[in-house]
């Protein structure tokens, strides 16, 4: 099967001790897939990596001269340049399983305008803190979607795919709209969208992060909630 009417996009800052063992995985189960490595200026060899694997397909979208730096924004940007039917967005880190896009491709090609990747079961061992955080951004990003009459069971998950016209058309009419040094792109793209968009899932088990560290600090939870109200 060739996946070639689809493009990953995975943000990346200081990712080498991943991105690599990425890139072989998706290029291994995934014949004529386009990736857009999107990087916000990584002081490691994460591009150089990119550049030197070898596919003419995987390319890097260097961001390190721009002076808005954040997950959102380099989503966004990778977002732009897609030519590509679908998008799925992914992190470098493999806490989202790779195996499970195939899953997400296929419902995009089934009609769906968005898929998300819905966390069924986390494998790392979060402290109490950090689940009623995530609980907590999850009710009220479901609370914040329920006045548009939108229910969407993961609203803060990073592991989605979407169609690229649909997302490149509210970008350019409310890119204004998304909190670009943000984490949660989806909730931002979905607060752009009407209920009438087909939503569809796929489950997945949250896995742990291999090697490196989250980049996820207490900046971005004040991000967020600023994004509830936008």
């Amino acid at each position: 099967m060739d996946f070639g009417d689809t493009t990953v996009i995975i943000p990346t800052l200081n990712e080498e001790k991943n991105i690599g063992e990425m890139l072989r995985i998706l290029d291994k189960l995934y014949p004529g897939i386009n990736i857009i490595v999107s990087d916000d200026g990584s002081k490691d060899k994460t591009q150089d990596i990119v550049r030197n694997y070898g596919n003419p397909n995987f390319i890097v979208l260097d961001r390190s001269k721009q002076k808005v730096k954040g997950l959102t924004i380099r989503v966004i940007d990778a977002a732009k340049t897609v030519k590509t039917e679908f998008i799925v967005v992914t992190d470098a880190d493999m806490q989202h399983p790779p195996e499970k896009i195939k899953e997400i491709i296929e419902k995009l090609r089934n009609g769906y305008n968005i898929v998300i990747g819905c966390r069924e079961k986390i494998l790392a061992k979060w402290p109490w803190h950090r689940k009623l955080m995530s609980k907590t951004a999850i009710i009220l990003g479901q609370l914040r979607l329920l006045l548009k009459g939108i229910y969407v069971k993961d609203v803060v998950s990073g592991f989605f795919g979407v169609r690229s016209d649909l997302f490149k058309e509210v970008i350019s009419k409310a890119e204004h709209k998304f909190e670009p040094r943000g984490y949660k792109v989806l909730f931002d793209l979905l607060k752009q969208i009407n209920r009438s968009k087909k939503i569809g899932y796929v489950n997945y088990q949250f896995g742990l992060r291999k090697r490196g560290e989250s980049k996820i600090s207490r900046r971005h939870v004040v991000l967020y909630f600023k994004s509830l109200f936008k």
